[in-house]
């Protein structure tokens, strides 16, 4: 009895032709699964049993094993795009934004349920169906969503980045110079940063022009707090 069959060809996607193992290899000792080349230079994908089973069980198996192929055909995609537009980064930082790339995709519920249907919607048509094609009709939203996500993940850590930059600064403040302050405690309440003392009492400090020790946190390298720390030179920052 067959199952369905997969269509796909290496010349127009190279993504999906390199991952073919991942739905040519099923735990499933009841399904079979022939390899074969079709007259149009297609390769086919048989899946076929002899047994007596429930046929709605097995090919949602062999559809979640698609929906996996399909996720990691939509990694690549992102990664692409960000080496594409994003070249000005170097292999370290490339690293950490794929990283952050294929944790957000690999996490990103929704996006599976939204391919593993309309595969689904496909199948109940015919149960032969070519990748190629599915994935240049009905994915064509597959590109906007890698720009987004490699957008969103720039972001992420590019807030990460000058964060660890902010904290390199006030670490090296710290350690500059001795100062009128043992301990200064950076706090965020409220979504402002304040600096207390030891005792927790809010510091502020007095120099050409007022500085108040209530900031605004949303602006990353805030000149104002750094002015503050650097005017009283605390020994230790707690953050």
């Amino acid at each position: 009895m067959e199952l369905l069959s997969l269509e796909l060809n290496e010349n127009e996607n190279h993504e999906i032709f390199n991952n073919i193992k991942i739905i040519t290899n099923l735990d499933e000792n009841d399904i079979n699964i022939e390899i074969f080349s079709t007259d149009e230079g297609n390769i086919r994908v048989r899946y076929f049993t002899d047994e007596k089973i429930n046929k709605k069980e097995y090919i949602e198996k062999i559809v979640a094993k698609v929906t996996k192929l399909l996720i990691e055909y939509t990694k690549l995609e992102s990664i692409n795009c960000l080496k594409e537009n994003y070249f000005y980064f170097d292999d370290e930082e490339m690293k950490l934004i794929i990283s952050d790339i294929e944790d957000e995709i690999d996490n990103d519920v929704k996006i599976q349920l939204i391919i593993k249907n309309k595969f689904r919607e496909i199948l109940e048509r015919s149960n032969l169906i070519n990748l190629n094609g599915f994935i240049n009709f009905r994915l064509k939203f597959i590109k906007l969503y890698a720009e987004q996500i490699v957008e969103r993940c720039i972001d992420s850590y590019l807030m990460k980045k000058e964060y660890m930059d902010f904290i390199s600064i006030i670490k090296l403040i710290s350690e500059s110079e001795d100062g009128e302050y043992d301990v200064v405690n950076v706090m965020c309440s409220n979504n402002k940063l304040q600096v207390y003392d030891k005792n927790m009492k809010k510091i502020t400090y007095l120099t050409n022009v007022e500085f108040a020790a209530e900031i605004s946190s949303n602006a990353s390298y805030d000149e104002s707090i750094i002015n503050i720390l650097l005017s009283v030179s605390p020994r230790k920052i707690v953050i």
